[in-house]
């Protein structure tokens, strides 16, 4: 019994056997499968079928095209909007490469030799625009198949500022996304977003986020927009407790630095000027963070005289942390500067009492 699977196709002679039957023997015995020529586009696969008795024996012969068979699967493909790849595979019984006319996608392997089955990836990198499709062809000898791709938009404008003072604020963010979305955050009734879910737009959607005054600590909640295919974009707020309390305030103490195998301990005074703004021992030095349990400043100074050693040129970086009744401030410290000529590097401890 021989059977045949190539689709509305029509096979001009039929396959055969030859013998088409035989004896039971101990002896090994041959058969001859004789098929037609395949002068199509298309691959044509067999299936011969040996009975004896109660026993069954199926044997699949494929034959490949004389024109050339060019098989790609799937002919379409989404990449994820916030980037990443879709495979594609290619069987061809010839070379082949593919033509890509957009920028937006790449393709990898371009090309490849025949009798072989490729994976085929296809990348592109986050679409921040609109919702887009493209297409590109793989041809082989005189066969072409076209791949369609596309792709949808989503992006996420945070605030201009995602660090705000501890007085109450509204901030604004944006949405895009060629997909309905949703936005949510962490637990907390501090915040409030003003939007929390949206319908496809070619166009950002503006949103709010609504922040109450802040009389603790510093706080942070994550704000994430999920996309209707669960990609997920999230950026973080972070609001300073209330600092009011610290301005305007004089602190002294002693530090210790250890520089050359050298340590020293001296004095050390400290004024927090505002929220920007310190003196360090009289030099002015800024604030790049202040909050009510921390604060981290810098400070330059062309010459200092600490205990017996004159140094030039210092760069010194502090970080402290706030006792919890505002008395004491206590942390570390690095800088470099010249001694004698000589650059160092120095580091060691701090500790100032409110005054």
């Amino acid at each position: 019994m021989i059977t045949c699977e190539n689709g509305e196709e029509e096979i001009p002679g039929m396959p055969t056997v030859n013998p088409s039957s035989g004896r039971g023997s101990s002896s090994l015995q041959s058969l001859n499968f004789t098929i037609p020529d395949n002068n199509t586009e298309f691959s044509r696969t067999y299936t011969l079928t040996i009975l004896s008795a109660d026993k069954t024996l199926v044997v699949v012969i494929r034959q490949r095209s004389a024109l050339g068979m060019l098989s790609i699967t799937p002919t379409e493909v989404t990449i994820p909007a916030l980037g990443g790849n879709a495979a594609i595979n290619v069987e061809s019984n010839a070379n082949w490469s593919a033509l890509v006319t957009d920028d937006w996608f790449t393709v990898s392997p371009g090309s490849g030799i025949g009798n072989e089955s490729v994976d085929v990836v296809v990348n592109a990198a986050q679409n921040s625009t609109v919702y887009r499709t493209s297409s590109f062809q793989v041809i082989s000898d005189t066969i072409t198949r076209v791949v369609r791709v596309s792709q949808h938009a989503f992006d996420v404008t945070p605030p201009s500022m995602t660090t705000v003072s501890f007085d109450g604020t509204v901030l604004d963010f944006s949405v895009l996304s060629s997909l309905p979305w949703e936005v949510s955050g962490d637990e907390g009734t501090w915040y409030s977003i003003l939007t929390t879910s949206g319908v496809e737009s070619d166009d950002p959607a503006t949103n709010q986020i609504t922040l109450e005054s802040n009389p603790g600590s510093t706080r942070t909640a994550k704000i994430t927009v999920t996309n209707s295919q669960d990609e997920k974009q999230s950026f973080t707020i972070t609001q300073r407790g209330d600092v009011s309390a610290l301005l305007n305030t004089n602190w002294s103490g002693t530090a210790t630095v250890s520089a050359l195998a050298i340590t020293r301990t001296g004095s050390m005074t400290l004024t927090i000027v505002d929220e920007d703004n310190v003196l360090v021992r009289g030099y002015p030095g800024t604030i790049s963070y202040l909050s009510s349990e921390s604060i981290s400043f810098s400070a330059y100074l062309s010459e200092l005289t600490y205990e017996g050693f004159t140094a030039t040129n210092i760069t010194a970086n502090f970080t402290g942390t706030i006792s919890a009744n505002q008395q004491s401030i206590s942390g570390t410290l690095s800088g470099s500067g010249r001694v004698f000529g000589l650059p160092i590097v120095a580091s060691g401890s701090w500790q100032v009492a409110l005054q």
